[in-house]
């Protein structure tokens, strides 16, 4: 059985992406060109998202964050949604990421999330579980994820809840009514 396709939302008014070598450093989705801050969103790796076409998780996470605007102070002025990623990887199947488990450690994605995370102040973490094959790896990413949130001194938080593993919940299964939260600690 075929994956749906999915297209932006009507709210999506421009997307841009850095990408190559079948990996994506961010995707920037413009929702409304008259506010002027930028959330960042911190996930696992992208899936089929690019300029033309969105998937799941980026539909699903643009649309939390566009119809929660009004409910969070932290959205209120959003006009762009970065989405950044632990691994910069294109892979639907997160199990298939640990064929790259000798370079799954990408300096490029590292100065990517200090990049931006150094520009903006808010940030939400939604990576949920680590894959299979990769929890060492994984475990090393969120730690150097977390060391460049600390450095920058961003306000960081999630959606819902924690899983048993302590990983944010990923931001494909985020429900619209499920709150945004601060982390306390990371």
């Amino acid at each position: 059985m075929t994956k749906p396709t999915y297209k932006y939302p009507a709210f999506v008014t421009n997307v841009d992406l850095r990408s190559n070598n079948g990996k994506r450093y961010w995707l920037n989705l413009e929702i409304d060109k008259n506010k002027s801050d930028r959330i960042i969103v911190i996930l696992k790796n992208p899936s089929k998202a690019d300029k033309i076409i969105s998937d799941k998780t980026v539909f699903n996470v643009s649309s939390y964050i566009y119809r929660n605007q009004e409910k969070y102070s932290e959205l209120n002025n959003v006009g762009n949604i970065i989405i950044l990623n632990l691994m910069p990887h294109y892979l639907t199947d997160s199990s298939r990421l640990k064929e790259f488990k000798e370079t799954i450690f990408d300096q490029e994605n590292i100065r990517t999330l200090n990049e931006y995370c150094g520009k903006n102040k808010n940030v939400i973490i939604a990576w949920g579980n680590h894959p299979s094959g990769l929890y060492y790896e994984y475990e090393k990413l969120k730690e150097e994820t977390k060391k460049v949130l600390t450095k920058n001194n961003n306000q960081v938080f999630y959606v819902d809840k924690m899983t048993n593993a302590g990983n944010p919940k990923h931001g494909q299964v985020w429900g619209y009514e499920n709150e945004l939260k601060k982390v306390i600690e990371l």
